[in-house]
């Protein structure tokens, strides 16, 4: 992972020099997890992208005009271009210390201030479009509400940060707080991935510092002590952690050094805006922009010229899953809308009761024994005209004490209750209407709460499916991505009563840990099942990637203590067979499996849990894996 909040930091700067002030022009979709900007700044055309893509999210600029990359508009792009477009781009902010959060600050000329907050955090990426208020107007990725989700990013909602990590500032000019971190224990590393036998210098780091990106604390780690691989001692982590605060030191001096890493074997192996030393030749670049986009446009070459066999099976189930979380979503935006807010079903009920208890009391002009107009004045209710010029019924909450219907307060919390008249209908018929609208709030009330959980619950199954697909390893499991679609109500197209389904003969991995304790790792939501139901035991221990899809993983102890090293590379492996896949410091859950249960109504490997511990790893295979942790036969 290259692009870290250092990284950002030095974008922040480029942007605020070349584009900080500067009118939106165009916006466009490059692909279904990106946004980039037309800007017109300094009498120059600039493209800046915006993307929230799980294994290259990222924010810089292009030096070509970006093409469309998705054929249908959706709800962000339309608010983007009504708020964003023809804006102008204010002021480019770092909220949060050492977090990868940028804020774009626009104004339009229509619609006042609006903040694009982008979210380059891999796997968690996303793009926020707010109001001048900081409520959400809408999201890249919406995250609804659940047991395991930090935050809520939906409509409406008021934007909150990401969680703050819990580790020291890599640089804050606190001599103490880095004191304090060089105290700590050199064999007590926080990062479980640290816990082999021989720890090394920048695990320590990556795991203690905030901010810091793999990248970062090997670049620390060759600097202090000549060697990126070198062990953790005292004096490492004392040189180690000066370097770093000494690389942290640019954010304030803007003093930046953009540049990639150029291997004779790997080609562009990493860029940054410091001077890389551990791996591959430093080469310079004239903006942090350019640095960026040369390793990605690396990165994209590689990808398509590399050979994938199931290029084409894939991409058509990938396209599969994309139809099926459209599917999904726009079910879901059709839930909010249908959704009475809380307490109007018991509004119009009383509006109805009080109009039938006043009915007789209610004269209307036009209709046979009517007086001139509406009529009504008895000190507890009245009509009145209303602002749309029609009238109105009020009943007054100072005599809310009157004995029909109810002996309840018939407005909200205290205030007068409004019953707006309909003058093409006698009271008695306004009432029966209002009487069957509330019935149908009512309805709606507690059968929406249901579907939309039965939704959700499916949003994060399509989840699982796509990160199963994207860690398929041949076509079997690639066509068992599309059977559980098909199991699941996805595909239209039926499957011929005469053909038989194809049987996914994979089964779960099978490791032994040093301790001698059986690892079972699931590799997509029929394993999991698997693993969770059918391998593990009641006092076995469950492991899997906090919020986020990923392998159910369980360490067969029967109840025995763990020791930590086996512990650490059961976590290694769920962090790397997940969504997460070569990021630093990733939430790995742990729990009986006892405290581990089907979802109700869920679909495959779709569990709860409680009790759980977190532990932090790196999302990557233990360096020692091929000597001991071989896959087992079963």
């Amino acid at each position: 992972m290259h692009f870290d909040a250092l990284t950002l930091a030095a974008m922040a700067d480029e942007l605020k020099e070349t584009v900080a002030g500067g009118r939106i022009q165009q916006i466009v979709l490059p692909d279904s997890r990106s946004v980039a900007l037309e800007i017109y700044a300094h009498r120059e055309r600039r493209y800046l992208l915006l993307s929230a893509h799980p294994q290259a999210s990222r924010v810089h600029l292009l030096e070509h005009k970006p093409r469309r990359g998705v054929p249908k508009e959706t709800p962000l792009l339309l608010l983007l271009r009504k708020y964003v477009r023809s804006a102008r781009l204010e002021s480019v902010e770092l909220p949060a210390p050492f977090e990868r959060v940028l804020f774009l600050r626009f104004h339009h000329p229509q619609h006042d201030a609006t903040t694009l907050a982008v979210e380059p955090i891999g796997q968690l990426g996303n793009l926020i479009l707010m109001n001048a208020d900081g409520r959400i107007l809408d999201a890249l990725v919406r995250v609804p509400a659940g047991e395991n989700a930090k935050r809520v990013l939906l409509p409406r909602r008021v934007y909150q940060l990401p969680p703050p990590q819990d580790r020291l500032p890599p640089y804050d000019g606190s001599v103490g707080r880095h004191e304090e971190a060089g105290r700590v224990p050199v064999d007590g590393d926080g990062d479980g991935a640290s816990q082999v036998q021989t720890p090394l210098l920048w695990r320590s780091l990556l795991s203690r510092f905030a901010g810091v990106s793999p990248t970062l604390a090997k670049e620390a780690a060759w600097r202090a002590t000549g060697d990126a691989g070198a062990a953790l001692n005292e004096q490492a982590f004392t040189d180690g952690r000066r370097v770093l605060g000494e690389l942290w030191s640019a954010a304030a001096t803007g003093e930046w050094t953009p540049g990639i890493a150029v291997d004779e074997q790997e080609g562009v192996a990493a860029f940054a805006p410091y001077e890389l030393h551990f791996c591959g030749e430093f080469v310079e670049m004239d903006s942090m922009s350019a640095a960026a986009a040369a390793f990605y446009a690396a990165q994209e070459r590689d990808s398509s010229s590399s050979r994938d066999e199931y290029a084409g099976v894939r991409g058509g189930v990938a396209a599969l899953v994309r139809q099926a979380q459209a599917r999904v979503e726009s079910q879901l935006r059709a839930l909010a809308a249908d959704e009475p807010a809380p307490g109007e079903p018991e509004r119009v009920r009383a509006q109805a009761e009080w109009l039938l208890a006043l009915s007789s009391q209610i004269n209307y002009a036009n209709r046979p024994g009517a007086q001139d107009g509406y009529s009504l004045q008895d000190g507890m209710a009245a009509v009145e005209s209303a602002p749309n010029g029609r009238m109105q019924l009020v009943i007054f909450a100072a005599d809310a004490d009157f004995g029909q219907p109810g002996d309840k307060n018939p407005g909200a919390e205290g205030g007068d209750l409004i019953v707006p008249l309909d003058p093409k209908r006698t009271p008695v018929e306004q009432a029966e209407r209002m009487f069957d609208r509330a019935a149908k709030m009512e309805r709606a009330a507690r059968i929406i709460p249901r579907r939309r959980a039965s939704l959700e619950a499916d949003q994060a199954y399509l989840q699982q499916l796509e990160s199963d697909l994207s860690l398929a390893l041949d076509q079997p499991e690639i066509v068992a991505v599309r059977e559980a679609l098909r199991d699941a109500g996805y595909l239209r197209q039926r499957r011929d009563r005469r053909q038989k389904a194809p049987r996914d003969r994979s089964r779960p991995l099978r490791y032994l840990s040093p301790e001698g304790f059986p690892i079972l790792v699931g590799r997509n939501a029929r394993q999991n099942e698997i693993v969770t139901f059918s391998e593990a035991g009641r006092d076995d221990l469950w492991l899997h990637v906090r919020d986020g899809p990923g392998a159910h993983v369980v360490i067969r102890c029967g109840g025995q203590p763990v020791p930590e090293l086996t512990l650490n590379v059961a976590a290694q492996l769920a962090a790397w067979h997940s969504g997460q896949r070569g990021n630093g410091g990733v939430g790995v859950v742990t729990t009986p499996r006892r405290l581990v249960t089907r979802m109700a109504g869920g679909r495959p490997g779709q569990v709860h849990y409680r009790g759980e511990e977190t532990i932090s790893v790196t999302a990557e295979l233990p360096a020692e894996s091929e000597q001991w942790l071989a896959p087992q036969k079963h």
